[in-house]
């Protein structure tokens, strides 16, 4: 383990497909229920990709960046339940380690922006006769962003952004864990926000030949033989992490523990990761030292997932190499399968619903699972399952590239 300091969960704010909030987001686990359906962000007629996971239950200003919308509403979430008050003046101790995906741009306005300039054949028409587009592309750059979070609980310790594709939430919990052990701050807001829901965003995994095509009820299958590819969803995550020393000064009740962190980088391929996904190990490995555990301690995993052959199938091999013949016995889900892959906040996501798994007792389910892959021989959780007794679970992030990351949460 880094040090004697432990870190703590004290507050937790989650929107994603699954719904606004943790109850929101606890029923539809428990009841199974995904949240991917056709696509409602933009006219999808005639594209190839049918469905998506996107946020229904938040209002978003026209031309606000949605992804800043998305994480202001899980930070409200988390810093309520952490009753955590906003400080008056810039505290040193309060830190931020965040994820951004990258911004995307509203269709409308930049098809009207062209027109005009067209027109006007004035390239310096589009920034100044209609500044909502401007606006709108500052609100939503990433160092925008950090710092709006930063204003908002007071922080005037370090502001960190991350950005390892979907390894990111993870990263952006694992740096902020460190920040805690090392003394570097005593509360640090730490998550991941996106939104990829736009034709843009999704072409350019349509061209990596990375998306389901099927419809949604059966669009994203982790871990099945007949599985064709990923969904993209959005939605933001936050955790308000403490010592457990300032956690007890100030009487809050930890949910959680981040007990273990651990990252490592394949150098495979540019988006493909190892075949038999040695840094996907050595990232889980990296973990259970940090934290002081053993393989058999770990009672559930969070997969990463995603419903593409070659990711399932290196994740697959990649517990079977850090547990043996005991992974027979470990549960393992991908809740991509209700979510759609949240890409740069997917990690985030899923460890508050390690979280809740935690808390609850509750194993959440990989959905559309009916046909057996040998080369994904797991112990998957295939239907909600209630009333299991969790000590220590497991939340992996895989990105393009390689980039790995593996958190443990201790209940």
């Amino acid at each position: 383990m880094t040090s004697g300091r432990a870190c703590v969960v004290t507050g937790a704010g989650i929107i994603s497909p699954l719904g606004r909030g943790l109850e929101a987001t606890r029923a539809a686990l428990a009841a199974g229920r995904s949240g991917i359906a056709p696509i409602g962000a933009f006219d999808a007629a005639g594209f190839p990709v049918l469905c998506a996971g996107e946020v229904r239950d938040a209002r978003i200003p026209r031309g606000s960046a949605r992804q800043a919308v998305l994480a202001d509403v899980a930070l409200a979430e988390a810093l309520a339940q952490a009753q955590l008050e906003v400080a008056a003046t810039a505290d040193a101790g309060r830190a931020v380690s965040f994820a951004f995906g990258k911004p995307t741009v509203d269709l409308e306005m930049l098809a009207a922006h062209a027109a005009a300039w067209r027109a006007a054949c004035d390239p310096e028409l589009l920034p100044r006769e209609v500044p909502g587009l401007a606006a709108a592309r500052q609100e939503a750059d990433p160092a925008t962003l950090l710092r709006r979070l930063g204003r908002a609980v007071g922080a005037g310790g370090p502001l960190y952004s991350s950005y390892t594709a979907c390894a990111s939430g993870n990263d952006a919990l694992g740096l902020g864990k460190r920040l805690i052990e090392r003394g570097q701050a005593e509360v640090v807001i730490a998550g991941a926000t996106d939104s990829q829901v736009h034709p843009l965003s999704l072409i350019e995994f349509e061209l990596l030949s990375a998306l389901s095509h099927e419809p949604a009820a059966r669009a994203c299958r982790p871990f099945d033989r007949q599985r064709t590819g990923f969904v993209v969803g959005e939605g933001a995550a936050v955790l308000v992490l403490e010592s457990a020393e300032h956690a007890r000064a100030r009487g809050a009740r930890p949910l959680a523990r981040i007990a273990g962190y651990g990252s490592s980088l394949d150098c495979h391929g540019l988006t493909k990761c190892h075949p038999q996904g040695r840094g996907a190990a050595q990232a889980m490995r990296a973990a259970l030292a940090d934290a002081g555990a053993r393989p058999e301690q770990i009672d559930y995993v969070n997969a990463h997932g995603t419903g593409t052959v070659l990711n399932d199938q290196s994740e697959a091999a990649a517990l079977h190499a850090v547990w043996g013949e005991a992974v027979a016995r470990l549960p393992v889900s991908s809740t991509k399968a209700m979510t759609g892959h949240l890409l740069t906040a997917a990690s985030a996501i899923e460890a508050v619903i390690t979280l809740i798994a935690l808390s609850d007792g509750l194993l959440p389910p990989n959905l559309n699972f009916e046909h057996p892959d040998p080369e994904c021989e797991l112990n998957l959780v295939t239907a909600p399952r209630q009333g299991a007794r969790l000590a220590h679970a497991m939340s992996n992030g895989f990105g393009f590239g390689g980039q790995n990351s593996s958190l443990i949460l201790a209940a």
